[in-house]
Formats: C-alpha cells, sequence, structure tokens
C-alpha cells in the first residue's frame, strides 16, 4: 500500500474505531471495577474520572493493561477486545508489575496460611533478591517449546495476557517499548517540575522542543522495542542489511512507520486529528484546532531533525534462542555471576514474569545526572543538536544502559 493510500486510510477510517465498545476499568489499587462503554483513549478516560470521582485532567491519567503495558495511542486502542480490564493510574501512583503481584501473593499466603512456619516466614516476607534466585532456581527449564512463538503453538505462554499480539517477539517488542516510554514520562515529569521550566520562560521554550525531539526521535527508533526481540538477534542475515526500510524490519512492531518529514510525521502520529461528524468540525485529542497547547506548538516548529538508523543496527540484547545475560553492575567490566545472571522469557510464562524483575540500569544517573545537565543548557541558553543527542543517547539507549539481574542494580549513588 503506497504511503499516501495508508494516510488517508488512517485519517478516514472511522467506522470501527468510531464504535462504541466497553470495558472495565480499575484503578491502581485494583478494589474497584467500573464498565465504561466509548468510541475513543480520550472518551474512556474522561469517563472513567467521571464514575471514579477523579478530578484530574483526563489528559494527566495513564490507562494500562493488566500485564503493564501502557495504552497511550488511539491506534493501539481501538485494536483492544471489548471488556478488556484496563487500570486508571494517577500522577504519582504507581501501577503493580506481574513480579510485584507474584511477590505480594506469596508475602499474602504466608500471612494467612504459613504464620507457624518460621523458615517459610523468613523466605517469604525478607530478602526479595535471595527469594527472586530461589524461584529462578525452581523454574522448569524444559527448551522443548522455546522455539514457538506464535499463540496456537504455546498457548500457556499468553495464558493470562491480556494483549493482541499474536507472537511472543511481538509482545516482548511491546514490553520494551512500554519501559523506554516508562523513561521518556519521567523524564518529562522531572523537566515540568524544575524551577528552570516553570520560572525562565526562554528555558522554558528551550525545554520543550528537547521533550518534542526526545518523542520524535523515540518514534523513529520504535522505542527500542527490538532490544527484547529476538527475531532481531545478531545474525548473518542481518549483516548485510543496511538499507532504511523500516516496515520490513518490524512486520509485528506497533509503531510501524514510513518516513516522513516532520510536519506530516507529528500531523499524522504525533498529535493525531479527531474529526466530529456531528457539526463538521475538526478537533484535536478532544480539543478544537485553534487551541494549541505548549507541546504541540514545539512539535511543530522543533528545530532538531530526526536520525535515521540503519537496520543491522537494530539489533536484540538476547540470542537468537532469546536468552539474556546480565550485564553487571555500572561500575563493573562484565556480570560476576554469568552462569547465574541469564535468563529466556520465551521458554515459560514464569521466567517471562522473572524477566520483569530485570532492569535497564543507567551508568550515568538519569535524575541525578542527565536532566540536571539538560536544565542546566537550558537555563544557560546553550542547548545545540550535538548536546540534545548526546542526551537522548544516554537517557533511552545502550550507550548508556546495562540490562542487569535484580542483584546486580545498583540504585545507590553511581560515583
Amino acid at each position: 500500500m503506497s504511503l499516501i493510500a495508508n494516510c488517508f486510510r488512517r485519517l478516514t477510517e472511522t467506522s470501527t474505531k468510531n464504535e462504541f465498545k466497553g470495558y472495565k476499568v480499575t484503578d491502581v489499587n485494583r478494589v474497584r471495577k467500573i464498565g465504561v462503554a466509548c468510541r475513543s483513549l480520550h472518551e474512556l478516560k474522561r469517563k472513567a474520572c467521571a464514575k471514579l470521582n477523579i478530578t484530574n485532567d483526563p489528559d494527566e491519567i495513564n490507562i494500562y493493561l493488566l500485564d503493564g503495558s501502557l495504552i497511550d495511542e488511539e491506534e493501539y486502542f481501538s485494536t483492544l477486545k471489548p471488556q478488556t480490564t484496563l487500570i486508571l493510574q494517577k500522577p504519582g501512583e504507581k501501577v503493580l508489575t506481574d513480579a510485584d503481584l507474584l511477590y505480594d501473593i506469596l508475602r499474602r499466603v504466608n500471612i494467612d496460611f504459613l504464620i507457624a512456619g518460621e523458615k517459610a516466614s523468613e523466605f517469604l516476607t525478607e530478602n526479595f533478591k535471595a527469594k527472586v534466585a530461589v524461584l529462578y532456581n525452581a523454574l522448569n527449564k524444559d527448551d522443548s517449546k522455546t522455539a514457538f512463538s506464535s499463540r496456537g503453538e504455546h498457548p500457556e505462554w499468553f495464558h493470562g495476557l491480556e494483549t493482541n499480539c499474536t507472537s511472543k517477539e511481538a509482545y516482548l517488542h511491546r514490553r520494551c517499548q512500554d519501559r523506554i516510554r516508562g523513561y521518556l514520562y519521567k523524564t518529562i515529569d522531572q523537566i515540568k517540575s524544575s524551577d528552570v521550566f516553570t520560572k525562565d520562560p526562554r528555558a522554558r521554550k528551550q525545554l520543550l522542543y528537547a521533550i518534542a525531539f526526545f518523542k520524535m526521535q523515540l518514534k523513529e527508533d520504535h522505542y527500542f522495542g527490538y532490544y527484547f526481540d529476538r527475531s532481531r538477534a545478531k545474525s548473518e542475515a542481518l549483516e548485510g542489511a543496511d538499507e532504511l526500510d523500516s516496515s520490513s524490519c518490524y512486520d509485528h512492531c506497533p509503531c510501524r512507520l514510513k518516513w516522513l518529514d516532520d510536519s506530516t510525521y507529528f500531523r499524522l502520529f504525533g498529535a493525531m486529528e479527531q474529526f466530529d461528524d456531528t457539526d463538521g468540525v475538526k478537533k484535536r485529542n478532544g480539543r478544537s484546532s485553534d487551541t494549541k497547547t505548549e507541546e504541540e506548538e514545539a512539535e511543530e516548529s522543533c528545530p532538531y531533525k530526526i536520525r535515521r538508523k540503519a537496520k543491522k543496527a537494530c539489533i536484540a540484547l538476547c540470542d537468537h534462542t532469546g536468552e539474556f545475560r546480565c550485564y553487571g553492575m555500572w561500575n563493573e567490566d562484565k556480570c560476576s555471576y554469568p552462569d547465574k545472571h541469564k535468563i529466556n522469557p520465551y521458554r515459560s510464562k514464569e521466567e517471562l514474569v522473572l524477566f520483569s524483575t530485570w532492569n535497564f540500569d543507567h551508568k550515568i544517573e538519569k535524575s541525578r545526572s542527565i536532566i540536571p545537565s539538560l536544565l542546566k543548557l537550558a537555563s544557560q541558553g546553550n542547548t545545540n543538536e550535538s548536546d540534545l543527542i548526546e542526551i537522548y543517547d544516554n537517557l533511552f539507549t545502550m550507550k548508556n544502559l546495562r540490562l542487569v539481574h535484580i542483584v546486580c542494580h545498583d540504585k545507590s549513588s553511581h560515583k
């Protein structure tokens, strides 16, 4: 399908996207569950906030699947099945991951049924890192279904996952994108809560340009979903693939895009325009087209250009089977436990759950070093494109990230 035809389809295909669908919505505590019928993600947020008596601006609300996947685009939201259960998150709240829920279940079982067992109590309530190690050693290491990819081939791997992904590769691709999106949202929150952003108009404009660039470049880079995608594992087939062809790189990538100029890119994918059929008034994310936020204005006039990435540079962090190995602590050349700190989330549902305890560790710290340096540059009026690219790479790429086992994730100050 041509680029023009594809764009036209995305803008005009309203028959399925604008029909009412019913969803189940709960809060981060999962205590109360309500039903919401809506046509769009924005409408779902608005109605859910009203029913749950939440006074926050719907634009400040995030929506997650039960597996922790963030629903942040209308395009992705439209693919969800009716009656999918969704989690509504207010600013500052934490959505529990699969690993958090697993640990909480174990803790509750301990409290309710194992009070008399002192040793069991110690295991289930103390020393979380050691507990994870014991759980990992107890996993079934049956490799007979590791190579299977589809839901039909390995249904138990997909059991309980509320996702429209039909392959393991697509699901883990999306989960990695969610992690990188999390870094983007935390970066934006820290920037906007700073005195530099709120009190210095000149610096504020520069920071809005920086945020726009981060969003634009991350979409170009597919939010680095290929880091967890074993179909992008290093191989001879990829060595000679140096053409710039995003669509053929990621057949299952949920953010597949064609190369577009910046203005078309933002118009179609940055802030998708919506149309109200009742009065013919064009709207932008629920607002009339003559009202633009500062972020939208910055996106449209952003002076920084995105970088194209060669296909051969998009290589997964795992091998072709899906096995990941720990990179070691941030100040070490390699992991001190190479035989123990490895995992294959493609093997079983249990290892998939445990894989969520592995983290990306910033060698140069995001909150303590990278973002403060950006704020300083903006306050001095010295932000240039090369500085911004360096900051982007340190925030979101393997230039500064290390995938680590929970034991090797040092959360203390990196000095």
